[in-house]
């Protein structure tokens, strides 16, 4: 696929559901039953003097990784509590134990799983190692898959042998689960264009990426569609996918493009078109789902406002922020909420906010 095609990959907007009985369906902001203000305490964690251009955080009970490209390195290890650089890893290249530029992060147990959708590659680095100074973290090459019929852009282990991945599959469905000799073991859900025949399956695919959490222990998992008001949750039982609750309330809505003799594909967005589910993250409780109904052409990709679900896709609060931010992270055991904020000077802290 050509890399242009990623840079239009689906800037788009939003369409309301009807729903039944003619009655309006409801805005997503009307789906949560409590409204809660964060103007707790709140600290600069880490400066943009140790980051490189942030394209995504995560955490656990003790680590936070950022996934920021820089020096041929793709992420960095810095302690939760004080802040301090740890090690960064994830090298860049061709060679066995590295990856590709551009590659995807998954905080798991005491690891990180890295995919990258151009070379097919899942490795694991071991935190733990990288903390007692092992170069690289040890990463281990989990697989290699070349599925046919397969559009991946997001990945996330069960196991070390087993992936619950997210694109398209046979043009039409969004969800694959595989081994690691890339035996399909289950595919489903429909994708919301799976009938429009305007798509091909590279502007389809191109029009469904979004970001994917799993709960830290169990095999849930959700998945939200860029620029859209679409969220689905499911579980993995059997190595079978479950559809649990889907709350599709806005489908993004572009145009299908083929242009330069075929080889550049693009999901076009119009003037309408709002950011949506900006990125989720999963702790053992809740998902959190960083949101924004602003019009892509008019604000950043940012915002105050996280919305809040358990694992059965039920909306528990939202949360109002008293900034803006572009990436979250959330540890509940110590009632911390990790995210990028855009200091005074222009560049890109990580702040931390929580309890007194």
């Amino acid at each position: 696929m050509n890399k242009m095609s990623r840079f239009f990959l689906g800037v788009l907007c939003i369409g309301f559901l009807g729903a039944c009985n003619n009655k309006p369906s409801p805005t997503i902001e009307e789906l949560f039953p409590e409204t809660v203000s964060l103007n707790q305490r709140k600290e600069c964690l880490i400066s943009e003097d140790s980051l490189g251009r942030v394209e995504g955080i995560a955490c656990d009970e003790e680590n936070l990784v950022v996934f920021d490209t820089r020096s041929n390195q793709c992420f960095t290890l810095f302690d939760q509590s004080s802040g301090r650089q740890i090690a960064r890893f994830g090298n860049i290249g061709q060679g066995p134990l590295e990856v590709l530029f551009g590659s995807s992060g998954y905080l798991g147990k005491k690891c990180l799983i890295a995919y990258n959708d151009q070379s097919k590659i899942v490795m694991k680095y071991n935190l733990d190692s990288l903390r007692c100074g092992v170069i690289d973290g040890a990463p281990i090459r989990l697989t290699k898959h070349n599925i046919s019929n397969a559009l991946i852009s997001r990945l996330i282990p069960i196991d070390d042998s087993t992936f619950v991945a997210g694109g398209t599959y046979k043009t039409h469905y969004q969800h694959l689960i595989f081994d690691s000799y890339g035996r399909v073991l289950d595919y489903g859900i429909d994708v919301y264009n799976a009938a429009d025949s305007s798509f091909n399956t590279e502007t389809r695919f191109l029009s469904n990426q979004g970001y994917m959490a799993k709960h830290p222990y169990k095999n849930k998992f959700a998945y939200s569609v860029n620029f859209s008001s679409n969220l689905d949750f499911f579980e993995v039982v059997n190595n079978k996918i479950e559809l649990k609750r889907s709350l599709r309330l806005g489908n993004p809505a572009c145009e299908s493009l083929v242009e330069n003799g075929g080889q550049l594909f693009s999901a076009r967005p119009t003037k309408e078109s709002i950011h949506g589910f900006i990125e989720v993250c999963a702790t053992p409780k809740y998902l959190y789902a960083l949101y924004s109904d602003g019009k892509i052409y008019e604000v950043q990709r940012k915002s105050k406002t996280v919305f809040v679900f358990d694992w059965d896709g039920n909306p528990i609060k939202e949360l109002l922020l008293d900034t803006d931010v572009f990436h979250i992270a959330v540890n509940e055991k110590e009632q911390n909420l990790f995210a990028v904020v855009k200091n005074e000077d222009g560049g890109k802290d990580i702040d931390r906010q929580g309890r007194e």
